[in-house]
């Protein structure tokens, strides 16, 4: 929350991109200051400036928001088939003369599925 509302630079754009609305935002932010008995952003401020607590916890939830998306990306790279793993079995005519070339033409598509191949 505090990453979002520093990088944007205010409470609107902040909301934005956490896909909240604005008043959400702005009670969340309050009831933070409460918890921890501190201002994270300077009283009376416009465009909003953090204090020097609000900015370092901005940064540790930039690395939170950030880890956020990479998850976001790996399981859509699982869910798209884009990595992975692939188990194919049958017997060795089947996968050496048969498929041998489609799994190289899969695995040059997606370099990051493995393609495991049994045999029997």
């Amino acid at each position: 929350m505090l990453y979002a509302i520093v990088e944007t630079g205010g409470l609107s754009e902040g909301a934005e991109k956490l896909g909240k609305s604005q008043p959400s935002l702005s009670r969340s932010l309050s009831m933070l200051e409460e918890r921890i008995g501190m201002a994270l952003f300077e009283p009376g401020r416009r465009p909003l400036r953090p204090t020097e607590l609000g900015l370092a916890l901005a940064t540790e939830g930039g690395k939170i928001y950030q880890a956020g998306r990479s998850s976001s990306e790996v399981l859509a790279r699982y869910r798209d088939g884009k990595t992975g793993a692939v188990r194919v079995g049958g017997t060795p005519f089947f996968l050496d003369g048969v498929i041998s070339g489609m799994l190289a033409g899969f695995q040059f598509e997606r370099p990051d599925v493995r393609i495991e191949q049994v045999y029997g």
